[in-house]
């Protein structure tokens, strides 16, 4: 109970801490180049291996698919796709060999799956379409043009699992993952500043210092002061008045007089 009241006194301190993360990342999001992407799958196969051992074909297989999925950032594996047949808009890589290429590497993803002989080639591009073209380029040079970095020969083949499949909507950065990052690291900075700072004054107020609710009791004293006839009063003195101010009584001069007698 006692941690939930804690939070609770230091929930705009974490809003402003989920706030400034936002707007943080919400710029590094925006300023990047929003990307679309294709995904396809090759399947890397050696014929010939019959009365092979099994293991060893795997082996050599597993060997090619990760040789075939770094061969794929070369430079000259990109010259062969910027050349290849398809409608590829080379102005998009302009510039020297070294900003090609490092454009080129971000443009392309190729991973070998583990045991298997699959190969996931993952294409990035400003544009569906173009993304589309280079993918089918990448699948076309490794099919067809694979001997130029294996020494086997034609015994190795590489097959489509997947045709290439543009994404409905850019999905590069991705906004869900950036959220989730700046939502997880907002919260980790905001609970170590109000551990390391619990006091009150180091407290930051994003909608204003919320002020405490106190009872505050009116006393209408010209309500509760006793009702004196301005009539009598001018004929009071000083004393009576003053007693009849702080005891409450009403001033009768009759009386008044009796009692003063009695004292003489």
């Amino acid at each position: 109970m006692e941690f939930y009241q804690f939070i609770k006194s230091k929930r705009q301190t974490l809003v402003a801490f989920l706030m400034f993360f936002l707007v943080i990342g919400g710029t590094f999001t925006f300023v990047q180049t929003f990307k679309y992407s294709t995904k396809s799958q090759l399947l890397v196969i050696q014929e010939g291996s019959g009365g092979v051992d099994p293991f060893a074909v795997s082996r050599s297989v597993e060997y090619l698919s990760t040789l075939f999925s770094k061969i794929v950032y070369s430079n000259s594996f990109f010259n062969l796709v910027l050349n290849s047949k398809y409608n590829i808009d080379k102005s998009y890589f302009d510039g020297d060999s070294t900003e090609q290429m490092k454009i080129w590497k971000k443009t392309v993803s190729a991973k070998s799956v583990e045991n298997s002989g699959i190969i996931n080639i993952s294409i990035y591009h400003p544009s569906g379409y173009q993304a589309k073209q280079i993918a089918t380029a990448v699948n076309d040079v490794l099919i067809n043009q694979n001997a130029n970095y294996q020494g086997i020969g034609t015994s190795v083949k590489v097959t489509i699992i997947d045709e290439p499949i543009v994404s409905n909507y850019p999905d590069q950065p991705s906004l869900s993952v950036n959220f989730s990052l700046i939502v997880a690291l907002s919260f980790i900075f905001g609970f170590m500043y109000i551990y390391v700072f619990p006091e009150e004054k180091y407290n930051i107020y994003i909608f204003g210092k919320r002020k405490k609710k106190v009872r505050a009791v009116n006393y209408d004293f010209a309500k509760t002061a006793p009702s004196v006839d301005a009539e009598k009063h001018q004929n009071m003195d000083r004393d009576d008045y003053e007693h009849t101010n702080l005891t409450g009584y009403s001033y009768d001069p009759e009386k008044s007089a009796s009692i003063k007698n009695i004292l003489k």
